[in-house]
């Protein structure tokens, strides 16, 4: 099964989770990364930050970039 990253970034900044989660594919993937996105923009995860400016970036193990989810979106 592929692995995702799920980077957040600000276009500055980048917060990187070297880790990553196994996924069956893109679509499970994007769907993991708007659930972390709700749940940052609701202060379920690292609350005190001013998530507005970021977004949530995927990346498969391949280094591809998958997707990007604004969190303001959310």
């Amino acid at each position: 099964m592929p692995r995702y990253f799920f980077r957040l970034t600000d276009g500055k900044q980048l917060l990187d989770n070297h880790r990553g989660l196994e996924a069956p594919g893109d679509a499970a993937a994007r769907d993991l990364a708007v659930g972390l996105a709700r749940d940052l923009k609701h202060g379920e995860t690292m609350a005190g930050w001013d998530w507005g400016p970021w977004s949530v970036l995927i990346v498969d193990d391949h280094d591809r970039e998958v997707d990007e989810i604004p969190i303001a979106d959310i």
